[in-house]
């Protein structure tokens, strides 16, 4: 089976560690766009994933709001 091909970013912020991916798999049509946020394993939390579209707007609105939901979770932290 041919593996996909994988394009991740990796950037922090606050703490949380976050993936931009882009992957494709053109013998199945697969065309996935996703930011994810990773787990703290040790909090036992799962990926928090987000999908977004082909436009570079999509990708910049898409990554606010992933920043917006990792500061209102810092700040309801303290």
């Amino acid at each position: 089976m041919k593996l996909p091909d994988m394009n991740n970013v990796y950037v922090t912020h606050k703490g949380r560690e976050i993936s931009i991916s882009h992957h494709r798999n053109y013998g199945n049509w697969h065309d996935e766009r996703e930011i994810a946020v990773l787990p703290d394993k040790d909090k036992g939390e799962t990926y928090d994933i987000t999908f977004y579209g082909r436009s570079l707007d999509s990708l910049i609105n898409r990554l606010i709001e992933v920043r917006d939901n990792i500061d209102k979770e810092s700040t309801n932290a303290k």
